[in-house]
């Protein structure tokens, strides 16, 4: 898939992380990604299409999926895994499945949600055109996929020579933890050599970041 490598290339080519230097503070929180979740009311969800009930048979390259977290209105549908849109921030964009899906039952009712990794950029193809990252969190209600939440970057440097990276969701009963790879000024773009954890916790049908970040 085209726009898998990016992000795949960001996380392996270095084969290993090298120390940077010492980080004087936490990073700032980030003014360019909005942190979106989904409507309280269970009325107010957009329902994304037909779901089976084991989300692990659906083909998500083919999906309808938001992508608020680039700044885009509409759900998307995602043909071979990407989808052209147009954000009220950015412009034109690609928005791409990025990488790989991850299961977990965080709501608690014994069926797994999914987290879809998907990233957008400014269709340059590039380390250096990717504009934002996001886990999208769906679940299958009634043979519907329904929107749970979006999963967005909380914290950026203003002196980081990329945006953060999104990985290893982690699921339990009520929040998903999320790990944030964010740049350091030396790094390249193949490599970001810091991390925080940010805990989403499930508060009243809504996935909302919880104030605490470790920062390593």
């Amino acid at each position: 898939m085209r726009r898998v490598l990016p992000l795949v290339l960001v996380l392996s080519a270095c084969g290993g992380p090298a120390s940077g230097p010492r980080i004087t503070g936490q990073p700032e929180p980030n003014p360019t990604v909005a942190v979106t979740t989904s409507p309280s009311s269970p009325a107010a969800r957009p329902t994304l299409g037909q779901a089976p009930g084991d989300l692990r048979a659906v083909d998500w390259r083919q999906a309808t999926l938001p992508a608020a977290f680039c700044h885009v209105g509409d759900p998307v549908r995602l043909r071979s895994g990407t989808a052209r849109a147009t954000s009220e921030l950015w412009g034109t964009v690609e928005v791409f499945l990025d990488v790989d899906v991850h299961y977990g039952d965080v709501d608690g009712d014994g069926r797994e949600e999914a987290a879809i990794s998907l990233g957008c950029d400014n269709t340059g193809g590039t380390a250096s055109s990717q504009l934002a990252f996001a886990f999208v969190v769906v679940r299958s209600v009634n043979g519907a996929l329904e929107l749970v939440g979006e999963i967005s970057a909380t914290t950026m440097r203003d002196d980081a020579p990329h945006v953060p990276l999104l990985a290893e969701p982690r699921f339990e009963k009520g929040a998903i933890t999320v790990k944030e790879l964010w740049y350091r000024p030396s790094d390249a773009t193949c490599c970001p050599t810091a991390a925080s954890l940010t805990r989403w916790s499930l508060r009243d049908g809504t996935l909302k970041p919880d104030p605490s970040v470790q920062v390593s």
